[in-house]
């Protein structure tokens, strides 16, 4: 019976079950004009049968936007248990500067900690700097383009194994908007520099749906294919989650 009350909470409450890959396009606020934005969602959930079931999902995130610059503040945190088994158990953190060099040109520089311990993942850190290019920018669709330098640190399996890494982290995202619906998709190739075998790819995509002023319904998508996942992890996991959205 707890695996049932499980597959009610992956597919019924909005955690943030991060994969290997984060899609920060995802998390960007589309007003360019000066100030502070903030957006956040929450879910705690109890299940208590023949055995108990928990799950807590945190995803609270800010920009503040001042001339050319714009700094993005994320913080992340998705967990279910049920018994003494994690289901999900993942979070992140991540801090973003951009600035604007002219109409087609942004430079970004960012710093990431991560961890998923369900895919093995005990440490991931990350720091990278590069240029995001805007292809199309009109009032209902958008792409851009980047190609950024990251170094990675991270440790798998229990801190039994590390790697130090150079990586790109190469993205192309693309946003359609209408009146009261919004369909995103970002795909990533993230290759490492000194082994073009050891890459990532990885797809998020989400289509929302404007309920009010503040609430959201929103279905959203996320594949991961990675050559180097950590022992007894498959190459390919994917994810699809659905819930409700607060803006503020």
């Amino acid at each position: 019976m707890k695996y049932y009350y499980c597959l009610f909470a992956l597919v019924f409450f909005q955690y943030k079950i991060t994969s290997q890959v984060i899609n920060i396009e995802s998390k960007r606020f589309l007003q360019d004009t000066n100030g502070f934005r903030g957006k956040a969602d929450l879910n705690f959930n109890i299940n208590q049968n023949t055995s108990q079931v928990i799950s807590l999902g945190i995803n609270i995130h800010s920009q503040y936007v001042h001339n050319r610059s714009r700094i993005l503040a994320i913080g992340d945190l998705a967990f279910i248990k049920a018994g003494t088994k994690d289901f999900v158990n993942s979070g992140y953190q991540h801090l973003r500067y951009n600035y604007k060099i002219n109409k087609i040109v942004t430079w970004e520089a960012f710093l990431q900690a991560q961890y998923n311990k369900v895919l093995l993942l005990d440490r991931r850190y990350l720091a990278g700097s590069g240029p995001r290019f805007k292809l199309v920018k009109t009032s209902k669709v958008r792409i851009y383009t980047a190609a950024l330098y990251m170094f990675e640190y991270q440790s798998q399996n229990n801190d039994s194994t590390e790697a130090y890494n150079n990586r790109i982290s190469s993205y192309i995202t693309f946003g359609i908007s209408f009146k009261r619906v919004e369909f995103a998709s970002t795909t990533f190739y993230q290759p490492n520099l000194t082994n073009f075998d050891d890459y990532r790819i990885a797809n998020d995509s989400a289509f929302e749906i404007v309920i009010t002023n503040h609430f959201n319904f929103k279905v959203g998508f996320n594949l991961l294919y990675d050559t180097r996942q950590p022992i007894g992890i498959p190459d390919l996991t994917y994810i699809l989650k659905n819930g409700l959205t607060y803006k503020f």
